[in-house]
């Protein structure tokens, strides 16, 4: 039987011992499992990630798609929750997805048949317990990170200037004196006058490394003035992230309020002075501008454009006393500025082809024909109205049979004048947008900047942006990246 196996370790479990270990008595396990029952392997998914995500694991997508393919006939692994313990939503994924590819799941203790009902039934109950005892270990781990934070340890990734150590039981920092200069440069020097940029630059000169990049940018700089563990504070619950949903892996950071800031005094030693820090954050405060929510967007293609050398976003500065603003890569020497006005143009020139051969449905019709739609509509209303008034003055005896007629047969040639009206104005309404046929290049016309990002958005994935320095200026060049084909039924 074609079988394929799949180890999967958490990071939070076995905390004793090595993920190496683990994975490979996991292994000998299944193989000696495979070996007594004669299965064949065909291939090995293995990976260290927690079973919550279904979409953050590689490997367990990699497998499902073969199992849906008709790789194998069964999948070995350790346990059921080995497959995943995260959402109702989820687990029915990948049960779903085994019971229609009719695979079986083999585990050292049991074989699995999901098109079987008792079995079925097993498996869902196991699921179910394996959900809630990962509540358990989130909520047993989240009260010891409490505690661990209570008493001043540090659980985080070391900072710049720091290395991780341990107090007896308790972890937290040591100083890693050759990078806490540098830290002890950038306070001194932002507290003096110097900008971030500039900090950055000098930082690079000498020779200085950020621990996950090659050199400093300005918002590293500004990462690490802005942090209170230099000061040996431990702050935590500061931010929390929440999962974005659906099959992407990604996440999203909320900062939560003050008051549900854990804020102890850390064991580990302070590398900047309180009163250093102090007037390090009083100069932010004193240089900050308002928070861009709220406020009007300038650029049409914010979060679009990106540097061809770093892949980094880059952004809309503004030059003083000269109108346009500048396009600019935030990694100091990754690549020349570009003038933005020129770049948006170029950009819109190269794109309007392609707006032009989408056409689009207007949301609201002419108001002039709404209008005329309007009057005639209510005069058909005031001839239904004076119907009525015919039929009570002739039962009240006012009018004969002969004047009833003849009133009645003036209102009714008024009518069809009307309907007749109504039907040419239909007719013609329709004429005329069969004559104009709009296009997304129309909505770009007059188009905000807001609106025009918008559109763009729905049609750009990305933009690469290759500046380069020449004897004649910078010379400039953008290379496209589409989210989908030129067709309506797409956009």
């Amino acid at each position: 039987m074609k079988t394929c196996m799949y180890l999967r370790k958490s990071r939070a479990e076995d905390l004793s011992d090595t993920t190496g270990d683990t994975l490979r008595r996991h292994r000998e396990t299944l193989e000696e499992t495979a070996r007594s029952m004669q299965l064949t392997i065909c291939g090995v998914y293995e990976e260290v990630v927690s079973g919550e995500d279904l979409y953050a694991r590689p490997e367990m997508l990699r497998l499902l798609r073969d199992v849906r393919d008709g790789a194998c006939e069964a999948v070995l692994c350790m346990d059921i929750d080995r497959l995943g313990r995260g959402t109702m939503s989820q687990q029915g994924v990948i049960l779903e997805t085994f019971k229609e590819a009719g695979v079986r799941i083999i585990t050292p203790q049991k074989t699995y048949d999901l098109r079987d009902e008792m079995d079925e039934d097993y498996t869902e109950l196991q699921t179910f317990f394996a959900r809630k005892e990962l509540k358990l270990i989130k909520k047993r781990m989240r009260r010891g990170v409490e505690r661990t934070a209570a008493d001043g340890g540090y659980l985080a990734n070391a900072p710049y200037g720091y290395e991780k150590t341990r107090e007896g039981r308790l972890p937290t920092l040591k100083i890693q004196e050759d990078e806490a200069v540098y830290v002890r440069q950038m306070f001194l020097a932002y507290a003096n006058g110097e900008g971030a940029p500039a900090i950055a630059a000098f930082l690079n000169a000498c020779g200085a490394h950020p621990r996950r990049s090659e050199s400093f940018t300005r918002g590293a700089v500004m990462n690490i003035l802005r942090n209170p563990v230099y000061t040996g504070t431990v702050i935590w619950n500061r931010r929390r992230f929440l999962r974005s949903g659906g099959q992407s892996p990604g996440c999203r950071k909320i900062e939560n309020s003050r008051e549900q800031w854990v804020i102890t005094r850390g064991k580990h030693p302070a590398i900047v002075a309180q009163e250093l820090f102090d007037r390090v954050q009083a100069r932010m405060q004193s240089r900050s501008k308002p928070s861009g929510t709220g406020r009007e967007l300038v650029n049409p293609f914010a979060g679009l454009i990106r540097c061809a050398n770093c892949g980094g976003l880059m952004q809309l500065r503004p030059r003083a006393n000269r109108p346009g603003g500048y396009l600019l890569c935030e990694r100091a020497g990754c690549c020349p500025s570009c003038n933005f006005s020129d770049a948006a143009d170029a950009l819109r020139n190269a794109l309007r082809p392609l707006l032009r051969r989408i056409p689009i449905q207007p949301d609201t019709p002419d108001p002039c024909d709404q209008r005329r739609e309007r009057l005639l509509l209510d005069a058909e209303k005031r001839l239904r109205t004076q119907e009525g008034r015919l039929c009570t003055l002739l039962e009240a005896g006012i009018y004969s049979p002969a004047l009833y007629e003849e009133r009645r047969r003036i209102l009714l040639t008024q009518r069809e004048k009307l309907s007749e009206q109504l039907s040419r104005l239909s007719t013609a309404t329709d004429n005329q947008r069969d004559e104009k046929t709009l296009t997304a290049e129309d909505a770009l016309n007059g188009a905000s900047p807001a609106e025009e990002n918008r559109l763009w958005r729905l049609l750009v994935r990305s933009i690469l942006c290759r500046s380069e320095r020449g004897p004649d200026g910078n010379h400039v060049c953008f290379e496209v990246q589409l989210r989908c084909s030129p067709d309506a039924s797409q956009l």
